[in-house]
């Protein structure tokens, strides 16, 4: 029964000709009777679509119509072969209806498909961007690196910034910086340092400082750490000890 209806526009319809032909009825007695229909009820515009065809130099038209449209002209057709042929495009009409939606079932089925691949792949990349980050912390020695690092990762894990960076509750400045403080260039840091061990006091993290990972000079592939001091310990010392 496939060549009593086709899809058009994503829209079970059959065509004039077909209605006429079957039904053994004049083709331009069926055009009347659906533009009879049409002017009577604007609301029957959206069951039949009119076109037409080339023939020998000549335009003839005809309407597509949907299943409305079909039972609404053919309502008037009586006699036990006009009752044959209702039934024959009733069927015609519920097969087609039903390959269109099981094809739409099976594409929306494939396209959740595809969106739950793509949702595992991408949970799974976040999955291993926390863990690199994880694994990087237990690498270092560094306990507010180690911080930093755990941190990224759970907010790689959430999906925002729910876990706020660690920060330390006290300044903390390179010697170069407390250089500068007592009027020293930061080439000076390096004499301050030995200057600062020979009076005892040594790097001590978490008591007068932190390490941190820095990129090392000149090669900013290779990382290194270094030693920051709290301001509030270190600068009273080296004013005190060091300004003249």
């Amino acid at each position: 029964m496939s060549d009593l209806v086709r899809i058009n526009s994503n829209q079970v319809v059959t065509d004039s000709r077909n209605v006429a032909e079957h039904f053994e009825k004049e083709h331009k007695n069926v055009l009347r009777a659906i533009d009879d229909l049409v002017a009577q009820n604007s609301a029957t515009k959206n069951m039949f679509y009119e076109t037409s065809r080339e023939y020998r130099g000549q335009s003839f038209r005809y309407f597509l119509m949907n299943r409305d449209g079909f039972s609404l002209l053919v309502m008037g057709f009586t006699g036990a072969k006009a009752l044959e042929w209702k039934l024959k495009y009733i069927d015609a009409f519920n097969a087609m209806e039903k390959t269109i939606k099981d094809k739409h079932v099976k594409q929306v089925t494939s396209d959740k498909t595809k969106e739950m691949r793509a949702e595992a792949m991408l949970r799974n990349s976040i999955s291993k961007q926390a863990k690199m980050m994880m694994e990087i912390a237990k690498m270092s020695h560094i306990k507010a690196y180690q911080d930093v690092m755990m941190a990224k990762a759970g907010n790689i894990l959430a999906g925002e910034n729910v876990l706020p960076m660690p920060k330390s509750e006290r300044e903390r400045q390179p010697l170069g910086w407390f250089c500068k403080q007592i009027g020293k260039p930061t080439t000076w840091a390096t004499q301050l340092g030995k200057m600062l061990k020979l009076k005892g006091i040594e790097k001590r993290p978490g008591v007068n400082g932190e390490f941190v990972e820095d990129h090392a000079k000149g090669n900013h592939q290779k990382q290194v750490q270094n030693f920051e001091w709290y301001v509030d310990y270190l600068l009273p010392i080296v004013q005190r000890e060091f300004t003249n």
